[in-house]
Order: structure tokens, then sequence, then C-alpha cells
């Protein structure tokens, strides 16, 4: 019987190159543990921009509604350590979303753990469909889904801390599970750095030819896109939803 936990991670428009060792512990750390993995590589190239990132909700759902008991999503730049332990390690009972707090002492989205439940599905579905709305100024992170999860998680019974071992964005000294070279104290090399500007500055050009060629508001033009990539991610990687 296949175990019924995925192992999941998004690294499109020059991701999948940048954090190709990154990725690589998170095969690794599936191995180990007899959990499926998947790490999502294509399109290369996403319409959405940075704001690819939304696909792992939209993903994460997918997986669990096709029958998976547990989803780790892991974004492209973290790197999952030997001593990692499995997920059981940390589930505690009538609790079905597991996030740490980064350096800024508020949720961080890059790493998830999702445990299957109607609360699960019904909390992803939420954000998702929060998307265009704005959030309160101290939840804000500039862009992407972070924000909207921190504030959407603020008073939910279900959402536990996880030990910031399982997501560290600041201490060096720390002997973690997971290390997160984010936007964060734990990024400090030039070249990742340059690397996340022009991604930046791209992703940018790359929306604004996209909103003059498509005569449409913008939240309908991604909101296309992300329906569409999802559906189109979903095809390339039958694992996805292979339950």
């Amino acid at each position: 019987m296949k175990n019924k936990t995925l192992i999941l991670s998004i690294a499109l428009n020059g991701y999948q190159w940048m954090y190709s060792k990154e990725l690589a512990s998170h095969y690794q750390y599936a191995q180990r543990h007899g959990y499926e993995h998947q790490a999502v590589t294509r399109p290369y190239i996403s319409e959405l921009g940075v704001e690819c990132c939304w696909l792992k909700l939209t993903l994460m759902r997918a997986a669990l509604l096709s029958g998976y008991d547990n989803v780790l999503f892991l974004d492209a730049d973290t790197m999952v350590n030997p001593n990692c332990p499995r997920l059981t390690h940390v589930f505690e009972s009538g609790k079905y979303i597991y996030m740490a707090k980064g350096y800024s002492k508020r949720f961080n989205s890059g790493v998830l753990i999702a445990r299957n439940s109607e609360q699960t599905i019904t909390w992803l579905t939420r954000i998702i469909n929060a998307r265009f709305n704005p959030v309160e100024k101290e939840n804000d992170v500039g862009w992407g889904e972070n924000g909207h999860v921190i504030e959407l998680s603020k008073g939910v019974n279900f959402i536990a801390e996880l030990d910031q071992r399982w997501n560290n964005t600041f201490n060096y000294q720390l002997n973690d599970y997971i290390r997160h070279h984010n936007c964060g104290p734990m990024r400090t090399g030039f070249t990742h750095n340059f690397f996340h500007k022009i991604v930046f500055f791209l992703s940018a050009r790359l929306l604004a030819y996209l909103d003059g060629k498509h005569l449409v508001p913008e939240h309908k033009k991604i909101e296309s896109v992300l329906t569409l990539e999802t559906n189109m991610i979903i095809s390339i990687y039958p694992k996805l939803t292979s339950f």
C-alpha cells in the first residue's frame, strides 16, 4: 500500500536550477521515510511570475482532495537536513495545519504541513478565495500568499505552531531540521540576492505585458492563469492526484 503522505515543492522561473541542491534534499527526505515526492518544475516559466507561490495552496488542496492523508509543502529554497524526523513527530489531536514562525515572528508558509480534514480544505479554500482582498498592514509581506496565510491563521484553533527547527529562517547556530534561505537573514550571498532581484524584475515586466495583451481586469487575469496553471501542472504531474 502506498504511503499517503506527499512531499511537495514548486520551483519555476529559474528556481529549479538555482535551488537544485535544496530540491534534492526534499527528495532524499521523502525517500528516507517512504513518502511520495513531487517537485513541480514545469512550466519552466509561470505567467503568474512571483505570484506563482499561490500554486502551493491550489496544489495542496488538489492533493488532499484526491486522498492524500498529509502534504508537506517545502519552498524551493529550503534545505532539509538528514536529522529531520517523520511528520508524525509533530502531529497533535485536533490540529491539522502546522507552521513555524519566521524572523518577523509571524507564520512563514515556506514549510507548511497540512493534514486531510474538512477544516483544512475549508481553510485553504478561504485563503485562495481571498487572494484579491487586501490584508492588514501588520500581516502584509509585500507579495505572494504569505500575508493572507498570516491573516487567516489568527485565532484558528486547529493550527499548531511548529518548533523553529522545522523552518529556521534566521539562526545560523540552531541544530535545525529545515533551513530556509528566504528573503531574510539566511540569504546573504550576492548570487542568490541578485538572482531574486532579476526574477522580481522580469516577473513585473511579464505581468505588465500580459496586462496590456489581455484587456481584462487584473484580478480576472490572475484568477484565470492560476486555475489554468493548476490544471496544467496536475496534468503534467499525475502523482499530485494519484489517490
